[in-house]
């Protein structure tokens, strides 16, 4: 009996001690709201106008009321609110109006003007003014104008309503243009405003004797998340390191693999889990491992990446589009390129378009004699739904990326100039 309850009792401390070491794997990082070192692209928002015949009495303080509108940002959207209410994921109902910072944007004494409703009182009589001439906006920085302004305001995410401060910088719009537009309606739009977001949430955290910096960030579609040393700066769009990392990514951090487990903007945190590196991990950085994806040339036919690569053990893929002026620019030196490698690599441009007819004529006219693919999409959406896109991240054209025929990514880079000098250098280093 004694040798049991010995037995049992040393096997409670191995599970214990088990349940310990599983938990040590598990990394939470606190995040905070930034502005410094913004790794992603700045999100503009335009304002909405109020419909002042029947707002204007719930305002005070209107300047020149024949000549100014309300306008409204709203954090969260309509359709998100309403989605989490029919779902019934609200826990926590707030005053909607909460989510929204009232503007007045008018003309008074030959100047163009506006007014924050920072205090959230609906009386701009007691805000600063913001006065400037509307020829500013032909100005190439002209946003640099305008003060960046730290607001406290109520976001959703998930179904809760929380408090959070942003950094914003309300801009005049430039360039507007519509059909048919009428006077009034030119006049009124002359007043437009944008909201400029310039903030992102920021975190630090050690493995072993590193320290790492993560940004995370909701972008169009979907969460979005980048690594760092703490020594250092985020890298560029167009460096050949620079990885955007989605929800369930593996990333690798001081020769051990953790993956993404959970991001939360309402107590703001992600969590990264280690896991076991005996599987083969998918990636789409420079010394990682592709999937196999499928492709398609302008007939519609499909084959595989491997496929490809396996005639002469090297593929170069190019991200591009007839639509793409950067792309364009640089099919002469793209050509020569063929020219020179065509015997020890395989080229295959992958245009990104929803119509294969201008990428067969572009091709024909410039001689690009090699494979030519076509990934459905519309240009300049952002659209990264296509699994190569959205698996290898290509947010950058025109990207370039050498792969073997084992799938390993032995380069990536994005764009022209030093850039594209640094893909004919690696392949100078690696055929010549």
């Amino acid at each position: 009996m004694k040798t049991n309850i010995l037995l049992l009792g040393i096997l409670l401390i191995l599970i214990s001690c088990g349940k310990k070491e599983k938990k040590t794997s598990e990394i939470t990082v606190q995040l905070n709201v930034s502005e410094v070192d913004n790794p992603f692209p700045r999100r503009v928002i335009p304002l909405s106008f109020i419909f002042m015949d029947s707002m204007h009495n719930k305002f005070k303080g209107l300047v020149n009321r024949d000549s100014s509108f309300v306008m409204c940002l709203n954090y969260v959207s309509p359709r998100d609110l309403k989605n989490a209410i029919r779902e019934g994921n609200v826990k926590n109902i707030a005053d909607t109006t909460a989510t929204k910072i009232y503007v007045l944007s008018g003309y008074n004494n030959g100047k163009q003007y506006y007014i924050i409703d920072l205090n959230k009182n609906k009386d701009f009589s007691d805000d600063e003014i913001i006065e400037f001439n509307k020829s500013i906006t032909k100005k190439e920085n002209y946003r640099d104008s305008f003060n960046v302004k730290n607001i406290n305001i109520t976001k959703l995410s998930k179904g809760n309503f929380y408090r959070q401060q942003t950094y914003l910088q309300f801009v005049p719009t430039s360039n507007l243009t519509y059909k048919q537009e009428t006077e009034k309606e030119k006049w009124k739009n002359s007043l437009r405003l944008e909201a400029v977001i310039l903030d992102y949430l920021y975190g630090k955290f050690k493995i072993g004797d590193k320290e790492y910096s993560v940004g995370a960030n909701k972008g169009v579609f979907g969460e979005e998340i980048i690594f760092k040393n703490s020594d250092t700066t985020f890298y560029s769009s167009n460096h050949q390191l620079f990885a955007k990392y989605k929800l369930k990514d593996t990333v690798k951090f001081d020769n051990k693999f953790f993956r993404i487990d959970s991001l939360s903007f309402y107590h703001s945190k992600l969590i990264i889990r280690e896991i076991n590196n005996t599987e083969i991990i998918n990636g789409f950085r420079t010394n990682e491992i592709s999937k196999n994806y499928v492709v398609h040339d302008l007939n519609g036919n499909s084959t595989t990446l491997k496929n490809l690569a396996k005639e002469k053990g090297f593929l170069l893929l190019d991200f591009w589009g007839t639509w793409c002026a950067p792309c364009k620019e640089l099919t002469p030196e793209l050509v020569e390129l063929h020219q020179t490698f065509s015997n020890h690599i395989q080229f295959a441009s992958l245009a990104f378009e929803l119509d294969p007819k201008p990428v067969l004529d572009y091709t024909k006219t410039n001689q690009m004699n090699w494979y030519i693919g076509i990934i459905k999409g519309k240009p300049g959406s952002g659209d990264i739904s296509s699994p190569i896109i959205g698996g290898l991240r290509i947010e950058c054209y025109p990207t370039f990326i050498v792969i073997d025929s084992d799938l390993n990514i032995l380069y990536r880079t994005c764009g022209g100039g030093d850039n594209f000098l640094g893909l004919k250098d690696f392949l100078n280093s690696k055929f010549k």
